[in-house]
């Protein structure tokens, strides 16, 4: 008995000599071996942790890249990084389809995506393209870590709330997508559709004023529902792939600003992109909404 509580007594005292990060590592460890297990908040904390973090990597890589004539990397090094965490922790990744249709080198674009729900960030860095600015709400600005990254790398805030604002900031954003030869990636619909139905949300139209401003292609992307691998009512976080297709380009140099043309293209990508996310989406007929 005594040779046992000996026994007890070195193992105990070798173990406090390991480094307290090497404990720490134990649950990254076994989080990525059995990342397609996992109940829904311990999948939604898995989740925002990789999303913090690859918003500090961001902020350092939006410090650094610039440094080396590199800026125009910043969001799409970061989303590959975000995705690559995601595909090693929660086990969900994306097939795109359509990636000949991005904007090619040298040329600017507007990028318009549907907007399910919180985590379609994690599938925007399958398909984010170089030379891209993001266009965000007011409100993410002021949250910590993702706020700061996306300051640091000169995201686009658009005050939603104010109409007049929106469209100054959006003919702001115009002038700037030629004088820093850069493009715009967006959501168009505003705020999350959520994914009880296959369906989009009314378009918001400061994507579209922008494209016509800058006389710059749409190029419309589309996510297809993902209803089978998260779904917040029903509290669902599992794993898989999901299907992305990019759609040709729709120019715009001969489209007018005024509303009326305006609203007619709006409405002209909402239903090439409702076709399309309609066509994507396995889910049976009876979840499916039609236009």
């Amino acid at each position: 008995m005594g040779d046992l509580v000996k026994k007890a007594n070195q193992i105990g005292s070798s173990l406090q000599r390991v480094p307290i990060g090497y404990w720490a590592l134990i649950p990254v460890i076994l989080q990525a071996i059995f990342r397609k297990r996992g109940g829904y908040l311990q999948r939604n904390l898995v989740s925002l942790v990789c999303l913090m973090v690859s918003a500090m990597y961001g902020m350092a890589a939006s410090i650094t890249l610039p440094i080396f004539g590199k800026s125009h990397l910043i969001n799409w090094t970061v989303g590959r990084f975000h995705k690559a965490i995601n595909r090693q922790f929660l086990g969900i990744d994306a097939i795109v389809e359509g990636e000949e249709n991005l904007a090619k080198h040298g040329q600017s674009a507007i990028y318009v995506c549907n907007h399910q729900t919180l985590i379609d960030i994690i599938f925007m860095g399958s398909i984010f393209p170089k030379s891209t600015s993001v266009v965000s709400k007011k409100a993410i600005k002021y949250y910590p870590i993702l706020g700061w990254f996306m300051i640091l790398s000169k995201s686009i805030f658009l005050d939603r709330t104010n109409r007049e604002g929106a469209i100054k900031q959006a003919r702001q954003a115009a002038e700037d997508i030629h004088r820093k030869k850069t493009s715009v990636f967006i959501f168009p619909e505003g705020t999350r559709s959520g994914v009880d139905k296959v369906d989009l949300l009314p378009f918001k139209k400061g994507a579209f004023y922008m494209a016509t401003q800058a006389k710059v292609p749409i190029i419309p992307i589309v996510v297809a529902n993902y209803k089978e691998i998260y779904d917040p009512k029903k509290k669902h976080f599992g794993h898989g792939t999901i299907k992305i297709r990019i759609l040709p380009a729709i120019e715009t140099k001969d489209i007018d600003e005024d509303s009326a043309s305006i609203d007619k293209l709006s409405n002209q990508v909402r239903d090439q992109m409702l076709t399309t996310l309609l066509e994507i989406s396995k889910l049976p007929a009876e979840d499916q909404k039609t236009k």
